[in-house]
């Protein structure tokens, strides 16, 4: 019961429904009548499904700010006229200085964990 409450709880309501409309037409019709969306079976793949459209999100937005720290290194090496400088070896020493300088460890740890609060 717990765990189930917690799954509910932090569960996207429009993976719920949607997976709620796909046993009823997927499911055998004594199995999709008697599915709710409180149901177990439908919970817990529900739940993995928001968890992991939640982390490709902010995987996501975590990957935005490298993109365009690389677009501009190597647009200034480019400006420059450096094309045999590889854009990675200036940019990836920036990225992880942005990292340091955002306190990036600590930023992720407590989003993750606000996220369950």
């Amino acid at each position: 019961e717990p765990l189930q409450r917690f799954m509910t709880r932090n569960t996207d309501p429009d993976v719920v429904a949607h997976l709620l409309e796909n046993t009823q037409r997927m499911w055998p019709k004594e199995m999709a009548d008697q599915a709710s969306k409180n149901d177990l079976l439908l919970a817990i793949p529900a739940f993995v499904l928001s968890e992991l459209q939640a982390g490709f999100e902010i995987g996501f937005l975590i990957y935005i700010p490298f993109i365009v720290i690389d677009l501009i290194v190597s647009n200034l090496l480019l400006a420059l006229g450096m094309q045999m400088v590889s854009p990675m070896t200036l940019s990836l020493p920036l990225k992880l200085l942005l990292f340091v300088l955002v306190s990036g460890w600590s930023r992720l740890l407590d989003s993750l964990f606000y996220s369950y609060m």
